[in-house]
């Protein structure tokens, strides 16, 4: 069986999202080509700044406020042209963004931080979502109750074999009183962001980089109905289960009042999301070609969005101690050199100038 997320994935492409190089603008409807309606619209365009926009690997709920904004006719109203693009394989975005194909794209605090601490030109300045997640376990098996009992189990994650999916474990082991468990005791699985296929085919007993939104009302669809997860915020680890908008430093500088058109647009769309839920839900579902999927891939649709709904917050600002306590734990396990996480400081790779 095709993987649900695979296949929405597919979904997207086909129907909704703009493959790499392609655009894709607010649409408008002109009585005929020759039409005022359309020789105004054809003006307005033409004048419109363009932003190329790389989405975090596929469309979903968590990129409503996006969705909403273009569907609803909002980055048009604040003079934008935003084309949504989907990557088809995984992108550093700042290189995309330093070879002129990408504007600006999403990512997380925790992989903005990385990037940082390894020298890349990154600049987050907004975030747009901030949802719960952690480490996706299967409660039904039993062998897992709490935390401690996840020490020398099989972690799958992306980037494995890398350190940082022993590094979220244990960490949360650790704050659950287990002081003993020998980091060296986790075994390793890359089974990307097919987290539930992971645990359900017995390749890993938990699996960690999961945003509950998402990932727990899939692995229920697909018949794990004892999902579970234990949250990173409740366990020691740093609340990094949120998306931010990201570019270049250079970049930012030459487009900072474009980047603040952006900011303030999509904090329209999020009022949107939340006083008109309906409407919302009307705009991403068109978006999806939802009455086109599968009965399941339909029931995984209406869950995640309906989940998703709360994320978005009216703050787009992040704080510096944030940063600096995220950057603090990435050195406490390893997986930033000391001298480097004291190098860097925060004010090179975040910036809440335009996000106020």
């Amino acid at each position: 069986m095709i993987h649900l997320r695979q296949a929405l994935i597919t979904t997207a492409l086909i129907c909704s999202s703009v493959a790499f190089g392609q655009q894709k603008s607010d649409e408008k409807v002109c009585s005929s080509p020759a039409s005022a309606e359309c020789s105004s619209s054809k003006n307005l365009e033409t004048n419109l700044e363009k932003i190329r926009l790389g989405l975090e690997w596929f469309t979903n709920p968590d990129h409503l406020p996006l969705i909403v904004a273009q569907k609803h006719g909002i980055f048009n109203s604040f003079g934008l042209d935003v084309q949504l693009i989907e990557p088809s394989d995984h992108w550093e975005a700042e290189e995309e963004i330093l070879a002129g194909r990408l504007d600006v794209a999403v990512t997380e605090p925790l992989h903005l931080a990385q990037d940082a601490a390894r020298g890349k030109p990154v600049l987050g300045f907004s975030r747009f979502l901030h949802t719960d997640g952690g480490v996706l376990y299967d409660a039904g098996k039993g062998d897992i109750k709490r935390p401690a009992d996840m020490c020398g189990k099989t972690i799958s994650y992306p980037g494995s074999p890398g350190p940082g999916g022993p590094a979220i474990v244990n960490t949360m082991v650790k704050a659950d009183g287990k002081l003993d468990c020998d980091i060296a005791s986790y075994k390793k699985h890359n089974g990307s962001f097919f987290h539930t296929d992971a645990l359900q085919s017995n390749a890993a007993d938990v699996a960690t980089l999961i945003f509950w939104n998402f990932e727990i009302p899939e692995a229920k669809a697909k018949g794990m109905k004892d999902a579970a997860f234990f949250s990173l915020k409740e366990w020691g680890v740093p609340d990094f289960c949120q998306l931010v908008l990201m570019t270049t430093p250079s970049h930012f500088d030459k487009r900072k009042d474009v980047l603040r058109k952006l900011v303030l647009a999509m904090r329209r769309a999020t009022g949107i999301v939340h006083q008109q839920p309906a409407l919302a839900r009307e705009y991403y579902y068109q978006h999806v070609n939802k009455e086109d999927a599968s009965e399941t891939q339909q029931a995984v649709i209406d869950a995640t969005f309906t989940a998703t709904l709360p994320a978005f917050p009216n703050d787009n600002m992040m704080s510096t101690e944030y940063y600096e306590h995220l950057m603090g734990w990435l050195v406490e396990t390893d997986q930033v050199d000391s001298n480097v996480g004291e190098e860097v400081s925060v004010s090179s790779y975040w910036t809440n100038e335009i996000s106020w």
